[in-house]
């Protein structure tokens, strides 16, 4: 809470200033390096009434990462992430009187399939303990730019999956955005990033 306060109280002239959160985070120190800017992304909705959570997965040097964290380190750092987000949509909410949740876009572009297990373990990690803690506030999953192998197997398991859980996953293909684009507050390119999620989910 007292990061989120310090990230915004320049605002509006500075938005949001994550450097106060990203030191607040657990383990930053190791950590940190492996999300560049380019590689993670948060901004709010087209309509701006939610948030828009963004990731590179196939940018993310997991082997590497994992060789100097634990899963419970790494699932920490993203469950502090969840909490963060959290206290955005919170406000966001008081704001427009509207239940305000995050959507994860995950492009999926250039991952590696023998990746380290580890990583994932502590993705599944967090979001388990992420939505006890914060129930109602994941919104959908897009995933975009499958490998073929893995949207093959998509096609044969997810009708297995009730309808409730279909309708929170979207598959999609299209550029994430350029690296440019998450650095850059102001490039045009963000626009039409918000515009092709809200093509995704309104399918």
């Amino acid at each position: 809470r007292d990061a989120v306060r310090e990230a915004t109280k320049d605002a509006p002239s500075v938005p949001w200033n994550n450097a106060p959160v990203l030191a607040a985070a657990p383990h930053a120190a190791k950590i940190a390096p492996f999300f560049a800017p380019a590689t993670i992304l948060t901004l709010k909705n087209s309509r701006a009434d939610g948030l828009v959570y963004a990731i590179r997965a196939g940018a993310v040097d997991d082997k590497t990462l994992m060789a100097q964290v634990t899963v419970d380190e790494l699932a920490d750092f993203f469950l502090y992430a969840k909490a963060v987000n959290e206290r955005v949509c919170a406000a966001l909410a008081g704001d427009t009187g509207k239940l305000a949740a995050v959507v994860t876009v995950n492009d999926l572009s250039g991952v590696d399939l023998f990746g380290d297990a580890r990583f994932r373990d502590a993705l599944s990690a967090a979001s388990k303990r992420g939505d006890k803690i914060f129930p109602g506030l994941a919104a959908e999953t897009v995933l975009l730019n499958l490998p073929r192998l893995v949207q093959a197997l998509v096609n044969v398991f997810k009708p297995l999956f009730p309808p409730s859980v279909q309708k929170k996953i979207k598959f999609a293909k299209f550029d994430l955005a350029s690296p440019e684009t998450f650095i850059d507050r102001a490039s045009p390119n963000r626009a039409d990033f918000l515009r092709n999620v809200d093509a995704v989910l309104a399918n």
